[in-house]
């Protein structure tokens, strides 16, 4: 029974990692857009500042996507027998770094994040 119950915080731990991850890469992705339009949009008078904001705008969204797929790869390892530990510490540091996404969707892939790495840091 001990392991049934065990199993089943791993695969909720599992599931809310990896939904914390694909909302982290979301985010990430959807920077990146943003940083992209904005750099090659606008008029003559603005057009540096546009350019300056969108490449800081751009290289906040590929952050998160690197933090997404390492949540992900943390999850991953969250049901590889022996590496529970590694990955749950991995999606806590990343959903925790990912806090320099902004926005709501990263929000959401903070609390999702830290609740499953909690959850496989209880199992052990």
């Amino acid at each position: 029974m001990e392991t049934t119950n065990n199993r089943s915080k791993m695969t909720t731990a599992f599931a809310l990692s990896i939904v914390a991850g694909i909302l982290v890469l979301i985010q990430g992705i959807v920077h990146s857009l943003q940083g992209r339009a904005l750099e090659i949009s606008g008029v003559e008078d603005e057009i540096r500042r546009r350019i300056l904001a969108g490449v800081g705008l751009h290289i906040v969204g590929v952050i998160a996507i690197v933090f997404g797929i390492i949540i992900i790869v943390g999850a991953v390892l969250l049901y590889q027998p022996g590496r529970e530990t590694t990955g749950a510490i991995i999606v806590l540091v990343f959903s925790l770094l990912s806090i320099l996404a902004f926005g709501v969707i990263g929000l959401v892939g903070l609390i999702l994040g830290v609740i499953g790495a909690v959850l496989a840091l209880k199992k052990k």
